[in-house]
């Protein structure tokens, strides 16, 4: 059994030493590896021939004994660590030995693991933000704040005011680029957002608290950055039939319910806000296929900031 762990403590060194040479040079050569590892050439062949014939790794023979990985390939795009990726590739020998099924079934899962495309096949785009661990430098005392529900004192900047909030702080958050701290003030049944590049300093007090029940559902109930804890104004809308499909297939407004479909195509839709603020910007983005029916207070500032937009143009 010792015997067995030597080997097999040997192969993986050599597989990891030959991955990371790979990945940090242009080239390797199978001489001066077998000459590096005390091993035969046809050892260093067979473990060459194990990472890219077998395994999938992105190498590429250069002939006269040279190998490289193809131009683009890095290990940092592998899902694996390089230990667990040798692992799996030492563990390939053992099904060798058990043949047939088990040898093509290990072969397949090592490809589907390791033999990653550079390239995948999805593209998701989100908002480019401030990178949270560089620009902020009160982030882990908050952090442990938020976790432990601790109290704190926060002195805050912004180019209107500035001054000392005594604060719950409830999350970090994340909204169209920009992060806040998401706090109660002490006292008060007031939710506030903090960004946190205009926060100067804090003092975590030795002072607990006890978060909001509602918290989580708030936030889930949440599509931008303006919301509160309290979500009752009642808003009806109407959706010409160009734009309907689209607010069939995903959620655009708070509490989105569609009530009715009317015959020439277009949709009504029910949703419940905190505050005006919260949906006009989605209204705007609608223009002009989505109506307000009521309330008329909405209908009014809808219409009010369209004329302005017009008069200053």
């Amino acid at each position: 059994m010792t015997t067995k762990n030597t080997s097999y403590d040997k192969k993986v060194f050599r597989l990891l030493s030959i991955l990371n040479q790979l990945d940090s040079c242009k080239k390797v050569s199978t001489r001066e590896l077998a000459k590096e590892f005390n091993v035969s050439l046809r050892t260093v062949q067979r473990d060459l021939e194990l990472l890219y014939m077998t395994t999938g790794f992105s190498i590429k023979p250069l002939g006269k004994g040279y190998y490289s990985f193809n131009e683009g390939f890095s290990l940092k795009k592998l899902l694996l660590t390089t230990e667990e990726a040798s692992l799996l590739s030492f563990l390939h020998d053992i099904s060798r030995s058990l043949g047939g099924k088990f040898e093509e079934s290990f072969s397949n899962i090592l490809k589907k693991v390791l033999s990653k495309e550079q390239d995948s096949a999805f593209y998701i785009k989100l908002p480019e933000g401030t990178k949270i661990s560089k620009d902020f430098p009160y982030i882990k005392e908050l952090e442990e704040a938020v976790k432990n529900n601790i109290k704190i004192v926060l002195h805050y900047r912004t180019p209107e005011k500035e001054g000392d909030y005594r604060v719950s702080p409830l999350k970090i958050i994340f909204f169209d680029g920009f992060w806040y701290l998401l706090a109660q003030v002490d006292g008060k049944n007031w939710i506030i957002k903090f960004r946190l590049e205009n926060i100067i300093n804090i003092e975590l007090l030795d002072e607990y608290f006890t978060p909001p029940r509602n918290l989580s559902t708030f936030l889930d109930q949440s599509v931008n950055i303006w919301f509160t804890e309290k979500r009752d104004k009642q808003v009806v809308l109407k959706v010409d039939k160009e734009a309907a499909r689209y607010f069939k297939q995903q959620v655009y407004f708070p509490l989105q319910k569609i009530t009715k479909e009317n015959r020439d195509g277009s949709l009504r839709i029910e949703t419940k806000i905190c505050h005006n603020e919260e949906i006009l910007r989605i209204i705007f983005r609608w223009i002009p296929y989505v109506h307000v029916v009521t309330p008329k207070g909405l209908t009014s500032e809808v219409e009010n900031i369209v004329k302005g937009y017009l008069i200053k143009k």
